[in-house]
């Protein structure tokens, strides 16, 4: 079955909630889609050290809840460059991880699925969920739709926060408390400085937990109603760029 407006409207199917049996009536003649959320455990300024996985989770849910898709289990460890020295920071190697996440997605492949979408939380792994994307194509005829949450939406930062932020600034906030208000603390936000990002400049570690593009605009915020404004805009162009990629493979290669 093609990708489509799920028929039991907030209602998501889960992986590993399946039965061995209960998987192979649904995949792939209900489900031919699989959704997994990546991302990794490190120090976000005032925010959890889990923002890259809460974000994923939460955007994966809502796919899956307008579109035909089984949620996935989270891949929760990553790689953690600049925030490492942080307490609480968790970094595996980027060859561990290229090779895992590789296996793990020519694995959906294996398992039924024709095609796979990729809900990254954390920009360390641009280039390795491409690289694991090409492999699983060729090694198990899988298509992927790999989906950096933070770069879809640059006009709504502008618009809500005034300007882009970066690491643990006013987006990553914003989906936080889109997903989990409770573990956005105004009081932990108080008071935090940024470093701004130089070009032509790479200091290992970076100096603050706070990451901006210019000083003053997109700080992090505890305002549930811009958070609202902004994470709106980045779920309606997370799903329509499924929905076009899913259109074309099916229009152009007949999937």
């Amino acid at each position: 079955m093609e990708a489509g407006i799920t028929k039991e409207k907030g209602k998501v199917a889960r992986l590993a909630e399946l039965s061995w049996k209960e998987f192979g009536e649904l995949v792939p003649a209900r489900y031919d889609a699989v959704v997994i959320p990546v991302g990794t455990v490190e120090a976000h300024g005032g925010i959890p050290l889990g923002t890259d996985i809460i974000i994923p989770e939460y955007l994966a849910e809502r796919l899956a809840g307008r579109l035909n898709f089984i949620i996935a289990p989270t891949v929760n460890y990553g790689i953690t460059r600049t925030m490492l020295p942080y307490p609480g920071s968790h970094a595996v190697a980027p060859a561990t991880f290229r090779q895992y996440v590789t296996e793990v997605f020519v694995g959906f492949g294996r398992m039924g699925f024709r095609k796979l979408v990729v809900v990254n939380g954390h920009g360390g792994h641009v280039d390795e969920l491409r690289e694991a994307a090409q492999v699983a194509y060729r090694d198990a005829d899988l298509f992927t739709v790999v989906l950096h949450w933070w770069l879809m939406a640059p006009e709504a930062s502008e618009e809500v926060y005034g300007g882009e932020g970066g690491h643990a600034a006013a987006e990553e906030t914003a989906g936080v408390l889109a997903a989990r208000p409770e573990l956005v603390k105004a009081a932990l936000l108080a008071g935090l400085n940024a470093a701004k990002y130089e070009k032509g400049v790479f200091r290992m570690p970076f100096p603050r937990p706070v990451g901006v593009r210019e000083f003053g605009k997109a700080m992090p915020s505890a305002d549930v109603e811009s958070a609202k404004k902004y994470m709106a805009v980045i779920e309606k162009r997370c799903v329509e760029a499924v929905e076009e990629a899913f259109a074309g493979w099916r229009e152009e290669l007949g999937r």
